[in-house]
């Protein structure tokens, strides 16, 4: 039988008389023990297999016990007569209380030996005989030897430490989660942590999160088992507190951070312009500990600050990541604009500059201080190539005129400090429609809605097909070889009308803006490698209404150096930005435009190069109109212009030279 304590036989007692199951609370409360006096009886009764939990209930909340068949056999005659408070009886049998209810009887012998006849004894006194001789040596004891048993004392002495030490050492394994890490509120929750608890009685165990105890913690044996509910944003400290008896508590921590919060980077989404072909400085801050990754390289961060040096600016936007240790991340494209150079200059078509007497008028311009730039027709709105070009698509279609010698013409114009601008009218082209529709090349040119080439402008080529733009910027690329300074497109939209009276192979009916954009993403590459400025000419109401014809003025100036909006006073309608008569009234009307498209391009540094009206239309144009223009531009802080005249006769009287 098993030996019994008093307390023992005392939760024994009143698990019977509650019928053999209660909660260690109520059995507390009925004997006026501890609650863990009563689990430490439960226990030695679960281990003598007269009780047993029933079954293990996971979590902080306690577990019902209950005898077992066992129990329930022996359990009434271990407590028989014992009563339910302590006994000060000292005529008790010292037995009673140590698993001993009755009096050992003497069994009788079994039957098979009943009718044995029993051994004879022989007197008390009698002396045994020995089995074997005994030999005792004649010679005095040797002395002992103090030298093993002080070793031996030692080891004992050792033993007893290393035993007592081992009995103190308490190990706890965290799983789950890592000392330190930081992770957002969507991975943290329903993760599992779990403690295992070596050397120690887990059931004493609490675990606390920021110093307040934990609800929900499910109990498996030696192991704790934490479910992380939703936590908010912030440092937490998670902390597993075991108690023991007689060795005082251990305990084992760990730290880490909830963040959602996505990392926040100083760094302005436009740059300062800064100048052509030199190096650039990005310097900005970040989150400490984040990553930051700008145009795709991996910056050092030292104390949350980042500096980035560039051989040279990019063209295009620059990506820009941040990434902190929790995995939040930011991101947006940061614009480094190009310092635009003064500007103020007139057109020039082929045909003009190889005209002697139209050319000497230029140069006369130059002459008198009143221009710093001469803008040159490349390939004009016919299609015509004015220069002897060597691409081969022009000489095969029959565009390549060769007016002048573009190489001439710019290192001309250089020897007279002069920049030169090559426009070039990209996608008006009657030349290359026709050809390519006459060589089963359909999809090259945008159509009527039946299916028939487009004869607004006597032809129109698609902006979408990759030929297309391949002839366009093997022109850019070759001006750009020969030293041009700028390449202006213009033409760069879709025709005006409703999209769905035309047919654009490749687009439908969606908006091609898009694709627009994406060309001057590549020829700015092209050209960047050359170190030739980009510029772009839109119509003028594409500030309001660009939509229309598919020039994104805001979209484009991620990619351009400098946008020409077309703001003729003679092309607006009456009232529009309230004027009453545009043309009539061009300081009004420039003035109000140029606003529009100030207000367009904040924010993206881009520079605003107008294009000014100095030819008649309804209303006889002088020096008094052009100067007005150009007055209501500079009132607005723009004193860069390019002045259109398609007679390239220009009124010198009207144009004033800009402050340097």
């Amino acid at each position: 039988m098993p030996l019994l304590a008093p307390q023992h036989k005392l939760v024994l007692r009143h698990l019977l008389s509650r019928g053999g199951t209660a909660l260690p609370s109520e059995l507390s409360i009925d004997i006026d023990l501890a609650t863990e006096d009563v689990l430490n009886a439960l226990d030695y009764l679960h281990r003598t297999d007269l009780a047993t939990p029933m079954p293990p209930t996971p979590g902080l909340a306690e577990g019902r016990w209950s005898l077992t068949a066992h129990g329930r056999q022996v359990g009434p005659s271990l407590v028989k007569g014992e009563s339910i408070g302590a006994s000060n009886d000292d005529s008790m049998d010292p037995a009673e209380g140590w698993g001993f209810p009755w009096r050992p009887v003497k069994k009788d012998p079994p039957v098979y030996a009943r009718n044995l006849p029993r051994p004879k004894r022989q007197g008390r006194k009698a002396l045994r005989q020995p089995r074997f001789a005994l030999h005792v040596p004649d010679r005095p004891p040797e002395r002992r030897r103090w030298g093993l048993l002080a070793l031996a004392s030692l080891m004992t002495v050792t033993g007893a430490v290393l035993l007592l030490m081992t009995i103190r050492s308490v190990d706890i394994e965290i799983a789950g989660i890592e000392d330190g890490v930081a992770l957002q509120p969507s991975s943290i929750e329903g993760i599992q942590i779990s403690f295992t608890i070596n050397g120690a009685n887990a059931r004493s165990a609490n675990l606390l999160l920021d110093d307040f105890p934990v609800s929900g913690v499910q109990r498996y044996g030696n192991r704790i088992v934490w479910v992380v509910p939703p936590l908010t944003e912030g440092p937490h400290s998670l902390e597993l507190v075991v108690q023991r008896r007689l060795y005082g508590q251990v305990s084992s921590s760990l730290a880490f951070s909830v963040d959602g919060t996505p990392p926040l980077i100083g760094l302005p989404n436009v740059l300062e312009p800064v100048p052509m072909n030199e190096p650039v400085t990005i310097a900005g801050t970040s989150e400490p500990g984040a990553t930051v990754v700008v145009g795709g390289i991996p910056i050092e961060t030292r104390d949350g600050s980042f500096i980035l040096e560039l051989d040279a600016p990019p063209a295009g936007p620059v990506s820009v990541l941040a990434i902190d240790r929790a995995g939040n991340t930011s991101t947006f494209n940061m614009i480094i604009p190009i310092a635009y150079p003064r500007t103020q200059g007139v057109h020039v078509s082929a045909a003009a500059w190889a005209h002697n007497g139209l050319k000497n008028s230029v140069l006369d311009l130059i002459e008198a201080g009143k221009v710093t730039a001469v803008e040159i027709s490349l390939k004009n709105e016919s299609g015509v190539v004015g220069y002897e070009s060597d691409v081969p698509l022009a000489r095969e279609i029959g565009a390549s005129t060769g007016l002048f010698n573009l190489r001439s013409a710019i290192e001309e114009l250089h020897a007279l400090d002069v920049r030169v601008i090559g426009r070039i009218v990209a996608f008006r082209d009657p030349i290359l429609s026709k050809y390519a529709w006459a060589q089963g090349n359909q999809d090259w040119v945008i159509q009527t809605s039946d299916g028939r080439p487009l004869s607004k402008y006597g032809g129109f080529t698609n902006f979408q097909n990759v030929n297309v733009q391949n002839y366009n910027l093997d022109i850019a690329r070759e001006a750009a070889e020969a030293g041009i300074d700028d390449i202006l497109w213009d033409y760069m939209r879709r025709p005006e009308g409703r999209l769905d009276n035309m047919f654009i192979p490749g687009v439908g009916l969606d908006d091609p803006s898009p694709i627009i954009v994406d060309f001057l993403s590549k020829s700015q590459t092209l050209l960047r490698e050359y170190g030739v400025f980009q510029g772009v000419s839109v119509f003028g109401i594409s500030a309001t209404r660009g939509e229309a014809i598919a020039q994104d003025v805001s979209g484009m100036a991620h990619y351009v150096d400098y946008v020409a909006p077309m703001i003729y006073p003679s092309h607006w309608s009456r009232g529009e930005y309230g004027v009453a008569h545009p043309e009539a009234q061009p300081y009004d009307i420039t003035r109000a435009s140029l606003a529009d498209f100030q207000r367009v391009l904040d924010g993206t540094n881009t520079a605003l190069v107008p294009w000014l009206q100095d030819f008649s239309m309804r209303v006889p144009y002088g020096p008094a109109e052009v100067k007005a223009q150009i007055d209501a531009a500079a009132s607005l802080g723009i004193y860069d212009w390019l002045i259109w005249d398609p007679t390239v006769t220009y009124t010198a009287e009207g144009i004033v030279a800009a402050p340097s």
